[in-house]
């Protein structure tokens, strides 16, 4: 009789490790993708920016969006800030977006 219970108790605790270890992350990360917000618009990260012809040259690294610009004084890296950029380094003629998590996301939907 002991012995079955001892069975069963390690077979209960193989199921908790397996679900724990594998089946919640998968579960979790599920989630996280469903609430992702829309990002804002294309012409609202431009008119932040400046507008079109105020970027001269763009690149990306990582979660960094680099954009020289024309005239730094035409962009509002506030405006950006509203719209979901998380942090912003201004650079001489440079302007650098930090996005966390959905650079690449922002990126292409600027420049697209």
């Amino acid at each position: 009789m002991e012995i079955y219970l001892i069975c069963i108790g390690a077979g209960l605790a193989i199921l908790g490790f397996i679900f724990v270890f594998f089946i919640l992350p998968k579960i979790m990360k599920k989630k996280q993708k469903e609430e992702v917000t829309p990002l804002p618009s294309k012409s609202e990260y431009i008119a932040a920016l400046g507008g079109e012809s105020n970027i001269v040259d763009k690149s990306i690294s990582g979660s960094r969006i680099s954009i020289k610009m024309a005239d730094f004084e035409k962009a509002d890296p506030k405006k950006l800030l509203e719209i979901g950029v998380d942090r912003y380094i201004k650079m001489s003629d440079k302007l650098v977006l930090i996005v966390k998590d959905r650079a690449e996301d922002v990126y292409h939907k600027i420049f697209d």
